[in-house]
């Protein structure tokens, strides 16, 4: 038995060695807004990615595009259903499109879907997941290699060290929370630490997805879309008791990576509950499933780049780092997943409390109000 585990982690390893070599096995599906405003930056990053890997295969799945004529499954340079009027595209974007073209295997559109209301009070931007949820599996339906890079189109590794980090953390401990065939890598950021600022368990980040294609397939033919009902369920219905002023600033049901993720563990572990988006009936199971099945890496660690939160890339905030989720921590948990659970919970809570006081408590935000007040005061006082 212990010979053929080791004679399995040999072969994946040289899969995976393989795989950094050209991306012969894999699969990078890219989804995301095809407008005329980031036409350029869609080629770009799907130029580097042919580069990075000259073998692999490329599907950028359309979610949005605001020059598009017609159709679902479009592929060739120039299309006459895919632009409307190509000379009304400068020298620029036609050069853009036409890398595009180049460089990807299979560009598809998927279903239109309609933006919904914003996802939190403190913020304008419409919560698109339902789009995001129809380009993914629209994309995935078109993946043939062993394994699937499932990522967003603003977002790329500009080497290939995420599969040197997916390769020293595969073949940790899995205990019997152990779902997908093999654990699938996903980023740090945005998957939240249930037990610090925001008490949201099987929050795992959907920033992308790598691991086995059978895996993130399945992951997703699991998601279904979010109602209006349940996008604006706050707008409506009280919080939870004991829920912090974090927490209320959401206005969804549950969060988006919540709605893509929970199904799908739900299927195996029929009597986990996620009611809420502050629910933690099972947060030491969201735990549990999180070091059995995901690993997670930092951004910086795998040299990415996303225009919109590269300066979290960079260097994350305290109240980022405290928010998310580490490898570090999951490690613990893996070590000693009865013992340690306890220990994790103790001291992450304890820097949940100290920083929820400073920045977020009641008492400090009004005290900090009031220091506001008095140097507008003295700042007119000299001026006048």
């Amino acid at each position: 038995m212990i010979l053929e585990i080791f004679l399995s982690a040999e072969f994946i390893i040289k899969e995976l060695e393989g795989l950094a070599e050209d991306g012969a096995q894999l699969s990078i599906v890219m989804q995301g807004p095809l407008l005329k405003t980031n036409l350029n930056d869609c080629a770009l990053i799907c130029r580097h990615w042919r580069q990075l890997f000259s073998q692999a295969e490329i599907i950028f799945s359309v979610s949005s595009c605001d020059f598009l004529k017609s159709g679902n499954h479009i592929s060739g340079l120039f299309p006459d259903d895919f632009v409307t009027t190509a000379a009304e595209f400068d020298t620029t974007k036609r050069n853009s499109l036409k890398v595009l073209f180049d460089c990807a295997d299979i560009i598809v559109k998927s279903r239109d879907e309609m933006p919904l209301p914003p996802i939190k009070n403190d913020t304008n931007s419409l919560n698109n997941i339902n789009l995001q949820i129809e380009s993914a599996r629209k994309g995935l339906e078109y993946v043939s290699r062993k394994y699937t890079l499932r990522i967003r189109s603003d977002l790329c590794f500009t080497s290939k060290k995420f599969i040197e980090i997916y390769k020293n953390n595969l073949f940790r401990p899995r205990g019997k929370y152990g779902v997908f065939s093999q654990k699938v890598l996903i980023s740090e950021t945005f998957t939240i630490n249930p037990i610090t600022l925001y008490k949201m368990p099987f929050h795992y980040s959907d920033w992308f997805h790598f691991g086995l294609s059978k895996d993130i397939k399945d992951l997703w033919e699991c998601v279904r879309k979010i109602s209006f009902p349940d996008s604006v369920y706050y707008q409506s219905n009280n919080f939870l008791k004991n829920t912090n002023l974090l927490e209320k600033r959401f206005l969804i049901r549950l969060a988006c990576e919540q709605y893509i993720h929970f199904p799908y563990f739900k299927k195996s572990f029929p009597h986990l509950k996620l009611d809420y988006h502050n629910d933690t009936k099972f947060v030491k199971e969201s735990l549990y499933i999180m070091a059995d099945n995901f690993i997670v890496a930092n951004l910086r660690d795998m040299n990415a780049y996303i225009k919109k939160y590269q300066h979290i890339v960079r260097k994350m905030s305290k109240h980022t780092r405290i928010e998310c989720m580490s490898q570090a921590i999951l490690d613990e948990i893996i070590e000693d997943p009865q013992n340690n659970i306890d220990k994790v919970f103790s001291k992450q809570t304890k820097i949940s409390h100290d920083r929820m006081f400073w920045a977020h408590d009641r008492r400090t935000a009004l005290f900090r109000r009031f220091i506001k007040k008095v140097n507008r005061f003295l700042a007119w006082y000299r001026s006048s």
